[in-house]
């Protein structure tokens, strides 16, 4: 049973009870992501995630830590391109403590001037530790080479330069902007009264007011074919990643990309898995994976392996691609992933963390709730010819993007001009 309960100002908490378990999983999530920073924010949604951490008015650092471990719970947060996720799982008999901590994280951050200085440090230290990994180098610069201008197209971590610049007014400000309570959603999933959970969030956050937001414009796809090469001369393979056009989170085809993601790259017995590592054993890591938004998205492959392999890798993925868009897929290679699909997504599903992370990505997105019957029921009515119809859209190479990180990969660019 789904509970779903908007208070006068604007919050809304969503309230799944699950009987049979002894957990609760709870996820306060603020619409205040990359996309709404201005150039000279850039990185302070994720820096204030990691601020509010650092001690509140009523509670230090060490006491946040002590309250939540004290009752064996864990506490987290993440941020992404669209919003920040500050989520806790405890013991049921244990919730207040839970909503009471994150509640005092959110309203009552301190920003100490010293405290704001040592973490400056720790995220600068983030932003070079994700300047080493060619993983998250690649996949930062497909983003910049399929959305181009849009806000969709920007980092995270910020940089050092504009993290460095931060002031405790600056992160006051952006938080009186979005961190109010028309642009949050509360989402609580486990064995617990969904009532008492309603009335104690609305006590909490009853003195707190709405405010007219800006419109959030973002997510248009730049939809032109590039390519880019990060030169690095200190990997010794070659990382490869390509992105095709796909769909938004709140697309109905998306229930046809994930049977194709399945098929291409989603598993041991995908077609890149089994061509190109099992049958040539030209890589240990290949694969796909579909990237949504809340309004586009894209599939990306991607791979790894030795330089020498890398234009061999390539034209393989390519022409996995050049494959499915001749040949399609049949209807046995659907009844497969549909069957696996519905596996995996109950399998993550178990969990009162996952059932509180799928409330809170569709309704921070202002999508319809998405349960785990009617995401089964979704890919039970999925067709064929629903899989069929956007093939074409997957598989236009017109508008493919593609970044190769590694010792002299100027020729696999020049090879994507062609």
């Amino acid at each position: 049973m789904i509970l779903d309960k908007t208070l006068d100002n604007g919050l809304r908490i969503i309230a799944e009870k699950l009987d049979n378990v002894r957990t609760v999983s709870v996820s306060f999530t603020v619409n205040a992501g990359t996309v709404d920073e201005q150039s000279d924010e850039a990185g302070i949604s994720h820096y204030i995630e990691h601020m509010v951490f650092k001690g509140t008015k009523n509670r230090t650092a060490a006491e946040i830590a002590m309250d939540m471990d004290a009752v064996g719970a864990s506490l987290n947060a993440g941020t992404s391109r669209e919003n920040t996720r500050f989520y806790a799982k405890v013991l049921d008999k244990h919730l207040p403590t839970a909503i009471d901590v994150i509640s005092d994280m959110l309203l009552n951050p301190k920003f100490d001037s010293k405290d704001m200085e040592l973490e400056k440090g720790v995220v600068c230290d983030e932003i070079l530790m994700s300047q080493d990994d060619p993983d998250d180098l690649v996949s930062q610069r497909i983003q910049e080479l399929y959305y181009g201008d849009d806000p969709l197209s920007r980092s995270v971590l910020g940089s050092e330069e504009t993290v460095r610049s931060f002031t405790e007014q600056n992160l006051r400000d952006y938080m009186e902007r979005l961190y109010v309570p028309n642009n949050m959603v509360v989402t609580c999933a486990g064995n617990f009264d969904q009532q008492r959970l309603v009335d104690e969030i609305s006590e909490i956050f009853i003195s707190q007011n709405n405010r007219e937001l800006k419109k959030r414009e973002y997510g248009k796809p730049k939809c032109v074919r590039e390519s880019a090469v990060i030169d690095r001369n200190d990997l010794e393979q070659t990382h490869i990643e390509l992105a095709y056009p796909s769909f938004g989170l709140g697309d109905e085809k998306r229930y046809a990309l994930m049977a194709i993601n399945s098929l291409l790259g989603g598993g041991m017995s995908s077609r890149l898995f089994q061509n190109i590592r099992e049958k040539r054993g030209l890589v240990y890591s290949v694969g796909s994976m579909p990237v949504a938004f809340v309004n586009s998205g894209y599939l990306a492959l991607f791979a790894s392996t030795a330089a020498k392999q890398a234009e061999t890798v390539l034209n393989l993925m390519l022409e996995e691609m050049e494959n499915l868009k001749k040949n399609g897929i049949t209807k046995k290679e659907l009844d497969f992933t549909r069957e696996q699909l519905k596996g995996n997504f109950s399998i993550w599903n178990e969990g009162t963390s996952a059932h509180a992370s799928m409330l809170a990505k569709y309704a921070s997105a202002g999508l319809p709730i998405v349960t785990e019957e009617q995401m089964i029921n979704n890919l039970d009515y999925l067709t064929l010819d629903d899989v069929m119809q956007i093939i074409p859209h997957v598989c236009d190479e017109t508008k493919l993007c593609s970044v190769f990180a590694g010792r002299e990969c100027g020729g696999l660019s020049e090879l994507m001009k062609k």
